[in-house]
């Protein structure tokens, strides 16, 4: 992946550093705690004159249409939103919760999402309707706007549940085993990384499905040295030509993958090397205009 292109979501992330030994990583994850400890105190205990008037000022004064986003720079899941909002080509505008601030325990907040994370989205030319879970937001947005018949819809259905439920919270808690936990526990990263390749495998295998069905439809000159295996796959000029994982066009069930896809590599995972097929397919999406943007912050 071209790694020019990203953004606030790697740029939170890059005070890690890959290279750290374990015990630096250890002492360096316990400081950090410490200090934000400390912050969290510090900003509790004098809160939060300013914290409520920008919360509380936003809440009083809503738009009437478009779409609000509250996110956090570091929140693959709220870049996630994002991203289909921008490939929707709505209108939003993204509210970056300070959490240092407690913010996203601010009671306007809370009344939206109960459990005070991020991200949530208001829809506010539908009375103000408020969504929280990224799975539920996409969801919505692509049922209001009709992007898929039916059938497909069940399939990008499943898509985005195992996402949300086998996909990202693997990757954050192999992250946070890695990087953040006050002690290092190698069995627990090991656990994690070793479910994330696993999930990472069903992807590879449905991809490849689809792209052996798309070369063997266009590709019916060579079709048959392909069924008989005298010629590799590789050797078709639709090889790379892109595969999404529900019917003909790209739909939420890829791209609720792009910005975990983005930081795998954070817990030791190559996917251009150990998955060509995610990594070719990741590799379309985030070549796309709206994903860049989506991902830079800009909206």
């Amino acid at each position: 992946m071209n790694r020019e292109h990203i953004s606030n979501l790697s740029s939170a992330l890059r005070q890690v550093s890959i290279s750290q030994d374990p015990q630096q990583a250890q002492q360096q994850s316990t400081a950090n705690s410490n200090a934000q400890l400390q912050h969290l105190e510090s900003s509790f205990g004098n809160q939060s004159q300013q914290t409520q008037s920008r919360i509380t000022h936003f809440f009083k004064n809503q738009p009437e249409e478009g779409f609000t986003l509250f996110s956090h720079r570091s929140a693959p899941n709220g870049f996630k939103v994002a991203i289909v909002l921008s490939e929707l080509g709505l209108e939003y505008n993204t509210i970056f919760l300070d959490f240092n601030a407690g913010e996203q325990r601010a009671p306007e907040f809370v009344s939206i999402n109960p459990n005070a994370r991020v991200p949530a989205l208001i829809d506010h030319s539908n009375d103000n309707l408020s969504i929280w879970e990224s799975g539920a937001i996409i969801l919505y947005l692509s049922v209001l706007y009709g992007l898929q018949t039916i059938s497909e819809q069940s399939q990008i259905m499943s898509w985005v549940f195992f996402q949300t439920s086998g996909h990202a919270p693997m990757i954050g808690q192999a992250l946070h085993f890695r990087y953040f936990h006050t002690q290092q526990v190698p069995s627990a990263v090991q656990r994690y990384t070793d479910e994330v390749r696993r999930v990472y495998g069903v992807v590879e295998m449905a991809l490849a499905e689809r792209r052996e069905a798309l070369i063997m439809e266009l590709d019916t000159e060579n079709a048959a040295a392909y069924s008989a295996g005298t010629t590799p796959l590789s050797q078709s000029k639709f090889f790379d030509y892109p595969v999404w994982l529900v019917g003909e066009r790209i739909s939420i069930a890829d791209l609720a993958f792009v910005p975990w896809n983005n930081v795998v590599d954070r817990i030791g995972i190559d996917i251009k090397q150990e998955f060509p097929e995610v990594y070719k397919w990741t590799k379309n999406m985030m070549r796309r205009p709206a994903v860049v943007r989506a991902l830079r912050g800009e909206q």
